[in-house]
């Protein structure tokens, strides 16, 4: 009976009054040295600690310390047991429990309820029933922050349209799109609201809503009537009451009492009031109650016998509203961005600011997440600028730009954000930097700061040129006209001569950034832009997977079990040979991968299938003998000599995915040459 363990469910009994307590706990028996131990339920916002109460301890009977202790036979379903001084009535028992103690003949009563009435429990007279306060406030402050000491009502809810509740109260005038939190604390009667912003007022030059709820109302008693606070004194007086002297000065003599006038006390929030569906006024605004916690809804159904019912929000099914009539007055280059047509739909549908003739803002649909991302640096005289490096980030969408510095270590400059995302008008003040003005090579002004572009991403050069039209820079055929003008056949010739000086098997192929290089060495001096010449190589790529040979898998699969401190490869080999029934030194590529996977090498198993499929011979068959060689990190000297790739699993995957970019420079000169094919040199040996 080691290891069987009694389960019972029991709620703890109030011995002075002789109430039931809200404590649930659970007492669990151990069979094999009658041991208790006593652990509370977790309860959400119950404002005390919980866990366990008693510890597994064997426990004496009431009667006295010297008497046998608590045995299987004191613990019953429907009676009361006492552990350390605390009375708690057994209520319920798990399905295990119940069928161990039916096949000892000792079948328990069903189970009670969680939190059994006090007519449940023997011993209690109906005059000690748990009795809940029907009146607000509690009489008895510091009995009511005891009791209720860090338990929180929580609301949620939406402000109220003016026109509905809140004429004459200082309320709204339109609807917003905010759920707002009440939070009522019921140890000492007071509240708090905070707004949560669904969707915030986007601002061209503040683009980060704010992620924090505001507090709009501090922590403290709220009045049912603003009106009856007003003129309230700190003694709650409203006002001193006057005297008529009659008989002096012709009975226009007036005195006025010293002592103020106590004035009711105003009606302040209480939970009576706070029913999801109804409206409340907070603030000076009209707040609807739409929905609350778990606790709050087991609160008002226990305590004060209310069903909390969960209302919809209205801002859900609220139509848009009309449009406003399109601007026609220039604005101030410093605030472009137009306010919110709806508050469901922060950005315009179309652009309706103009400024010097030109549009504010592209809208483009469909490009939300659309992001060109650019390599520059600072264009300065200064040695310590000249080597940070920057990323321009262009959003489609709504054509604003953000700058980020790339940190560097010891460099004594902040990195991080260096422009806010944001429109760049330009110095003279007339329209804004745009996709156009962004490319390789380009030289723009941002925040009073000139910039080169140096570079882009994969995705920004496809983006480019699969929208040629917008981006005329890297527009192939504009690029390719340009650089026939300037490309004559001696050029040409000394072009293609570069180009099979680095191609010795005549495969037609070089690297993709020799190809650019020395075609931009061939066009020094004529006006096409870094951009151009990459869209020429560019549309010749071609990317011819690369994998890892087998030598540097089973070198970099060495240094993973060496950073492992792997020692157990006697036992793969001996795995191995155990497979090998004809004892030829070959097995099948399944059986390996089987053995590989039994002996649990810390390998990744993308890095155990590309391993495989590198020492597979003819047949799948492999021969396991020199691979367990070549895995021995104990027999390379010099593993850490130029390893393949780093050993994270990023690194581990680009390696395993490695692709040659390679261009095709025959097409690309026959192209340049504006021949069909390279005819004019064919007799040279060199195609």
């Amino acid at each position: 009976m080691g290891d069987k363990i009694l389960c019972f469910g029991a709620v703890e009994v109030e011995d002075e009054g002789g109430g039931v307590g809200r404590r649930t706990v659970r007492i669990y028996y151990y069979l094999e040295d009658d041991t208790i131990r006593v652990v509370e339920t977790p309860t959400h916002n119950a404002g005390g600690v919980q866990g366990t109460l008693v510890g597994r301890q064997r426990v004496a009977t009431e009667s006295s310390p010297l008497a046998p202790h608590l045995n299987l036979s004191n613990i019953k379903v429907g009676e009361c047991v006492k552990v350390l001084g605390r009375r708690y009535m057994v209520t319920s028992c798990d399905p295990a429990t119940r069928t161990y103690l039916t096949s000892l003949g000792m079948a328990p009563p069903p189970d009670l309820l969680p939190h059994p009435s006090p007519e449940a429990i023997p011993e209690l007279t109906g005059a000690a029933k748990l009795q809940f306060m029907g009146d607000w406030p509690k009489t008895h402050p510091l009995a009511t922050f005891v009791m209720h000491s860090g338990q929180v009502l929580r609301f949620y809810g939406e402000w109220v349209d003016g026109s509905v509740m809140a004429e004459g109260v200082g309320g709204v005038t339109e609807r917003v799109t905010e759920r707002v939190e009440l939070r009522y604390y019921l140890e000492d009667d007071t509240a708090e609201v905070r707004v949560h912003h669904l969707t915030p007022h986007q601002h061209a030059l503040t683009p980060t809503p704010p992620t924090l709820p505001t507090k709009l109302l501090r922590r403290s008693p709220i009045p049912k009537d603003a009106s009856e606070v007003l003129g309230a004194s700190s003694l709650g007086a409203e006002s001193r009451p006057t005297l008529n002297l009659l008989g002096l000065r012709g009975g226009r003599a007036h005195l006025k009492d010293r002592r103020p006038q106590a004035g009711a006390r105003p009606g302040m929030l209480t939970p009576y009031d706070l029913v999801l569906g109804s409206e409340v006024r907070v603030c000076g605004r009209v707040l609807r109650l739409c929905e609350c916690d778990a606790f709050t809804t087991t609160y008002y159904k226990n305590v004060l016998h209310i069903d909390q019912v969960p209302v919809e929000y209205q801002y859900l099914y609220r139509k848009l509203t009309v449009p406003p009539v399109p601007r026609t007055t220039p604005l101030d280059p410093r605030w472009l961005e137009e306010h919110p047509r709806d508050p469901l739909h922060p950005f315009p549908t179309s652009v309706t600011t103009l400024v010097g003739g030109y549009h504010a803002r592209d809208i483009r649909d469909g490009c939300e997440g659309t992001i060109l991302r650019f390599g520059a640096k600072l264009i300065t005289d200064k040695e310590k600028d000249k080597d940070r490096e920057f990323v321009v980030n262009f959003y489609v969408f709504d054509s604003t730009i953000s700058v980020y510095e790339i940190p560097r270590i010891n460099s004594g400059q902040r990195a991080g954000m260096f422009l806010g995302r944001g429109l760049v008008v330009y110095e003279g003040g007339e329209g804004h930097v745009s996709a156009q003005d962004l490319y390789v090579g380009a030289c723009v002004t941002l925040n009073a700061h000139d910039f080169t572009l140096t570079s882009a991403d994969e995705f920004t050069q496809a983006y480019m040129e699969r929208h040629a039209d917008e981006f005329p820079q890297a527009n192939y055929n504009v690029a390719l006209d340009a650089a026939r003008r300037c490309l004559d056949h001696h050029q040409l010739t000394a072009l293609l001569r570069q180009y099979t000086s680095h191609d010795p098997d005549k495969t037609g192929f070089v690297p993709t950034t020799l190809a650019t290089k020395a075609l931009a060495d061939a066009l020094g001096g004529s006006e096409l832009s870094r951009q151009q010449v990459a869209a020429l190589t560019r549309r010749h790529r071609h990317l011819r997977a690369s994998p890892l040979s087998r030598q540097q898998l089973t070198h970099l699969a060495a240094l993973h079990l060496k950073r492992h401190n792997f020692h157990g490869m006697d036992e793969l080999r001996a795995g191995l040979q155990g497979r090998d029934k004809e004892r030829c030194g070959l097995l099948g590529a399944g059986c390996v991968r089987a053995a590989l996977l039994a002996t649990r090498l810390p390998l990744p198993p993308a890095l155990i299938d590309a391993l495989i499929d590198s020492v597979k011979g003819e047949g799948e068959q492999v021969e396991y003998e020199s691979l367990c060689r070549d895995l021995d990190w104990r027999l390379r000297p010099h593993i850490h000599t130029t390893p393949p790739c780093q050993l994270d699993e990023a690194s581990l995957t680009a390696g395993l995915r490695r692709v040659e970019d390679l261009t095709d420079y025959v097409n690309l000169v026959a192209d340049l040459e504006g021949s069909a094919a390279t005819h004019h040199f064919a007799g040279t040996g060199l195609v």
